[in-house]
């Protein structure tokens, strides 16, 4: 069962003080179950190039959105997943985008990156600057020894949010998708 790495489940906790970047005006907070973040969430699903590089359901409606919020926090909980929005430091209710990990190999540690950001955010730092914050917090605060991301060699984009985030390009899958790796200092 993912989050059983050393004997004890994962439970990862949010951040706390929430995490922030005042020079590029982003923060970090948690999915809440409001109509806004639901609305931000299908809207986002709805985005082609989110959903060609990211997982969305078929299923891709606001009904949807609520119940993949309400299933974050078990998830989290459970030390499987841990998915954050990326906002507006001045306006939280403002959704940019989202960052997040998943475990996919507990035993080794390893958890794997996702994120993605709104097209009138792209483009200005704020995705290196959200991934860069949360990348230091989980290889600080949580059991994870290394993190990963991987980028499809169409979305450039994503490739230099990883290396701006301090992730090394580890190599190329027969696919063609690109590596990125940072293990925890120390390691």
């Amino acid at each position: 069962m993912a989050g059983e790495g050393w004997g004890e489940p994962w439970v990862f906790p949010l951040p706390w003080p929430p995490l922030a970047d005042p020079r590029h005006q982003i923060a970090l907070r948690p999915w809440g179950a409001g109509e806004h973040d639901a609305a931000a969430l299908a809207r986002a699903w709805a985005d082609p190039e989110v959903a060609r590089h990211t997982s969305v359901p078929h299923d891709a409606t606001e009904e949807a959105a609520r119940r993949w919020i309400r299933g974050e926090e078990e998830r989290r909980a459970k030390g499987l997943a841990i998915d954050l929005v990326v906002t507006s430091v001045d306006r939280p209710a403002e959704i940019v985008g989202e960052v997040g990990l998943i475990v996919v190999e507990p035993d080794e540690q390893w958890a794997e990156l996702g994120y993605w950001l709104f097209p009138d955010a792209r483009g200005r730092g704020a995705m290196a600057s959200a991934v860069g914050l949360f990348a230091d917090w989980v290889l600080r605060e949580l059991p994870v020894r290394r993190l990963f991301a991987r980028t499809h060699p169409d979305n450039e984009r994503a490739g230099k949010v990883a290396a701006a985030a301090g992730l090394a390009h580890a190599g190329t899958l027969d696919t063609g998708t690109l590596v990125w790796i940072r293990d925890r200092p120390g390691r």
